[in-house]
């Protein structure tokens, strides 16, 4: 079960942030082949952002968008939902794809409590 965190500005017209989450949600789950409903997608708004010293505008902001999963997908699997994840967030939030940051972590066995148990 991927569990996906979104830090980003909230864009101009808010119902874009809905569908960016719904459009993770199947990017996610098509790239890596577990059914949509075990996806977790959570939109984390920030406040403001810099690069470098540079104040950001929603326009010129880089959302930063995190998966986390128990390991056990191939490197194949991974990029392929890196991408997605990319360009799913990208038009939905109407950016550049160049302006995302996605990144995947996998969490360590016994270092994930979800369905009402640790998974070793």
């Amino acid at each position: 079960m991927p569990v996906v965190f979104v830090y980003a500005m909230r864009p101009p017209e808010p119902e874009r942030v809905d569908v960016c989450l719904s459009a993770l949600v199947h990017a996610v789950s098509g790239a890596i082949g577990c059914p949509p409903d075990t996806v977790w997608v959570h939109w984390i708004e920030v406040a403001a952002m810099h690069i470098g010293e540079r104040p950001q505008a929603y326009e010129g902001h880089g959302p930063a968008i995190v998966i986390r999963s128990r390991p056990g997908r191939s490197t194949t699997a991974v990029a392929a939902c890196l991408q997605s994840a990319a360009e799913a967030a990208a038009a939905a939030l109407d950016l550049p794809l160049e302006d995302l940051w996605v990144c995947w972590e996998n969490v360590a066995p016994g270092a994930v409590f979800t369905g009402g148990t640790v998974h070793l």
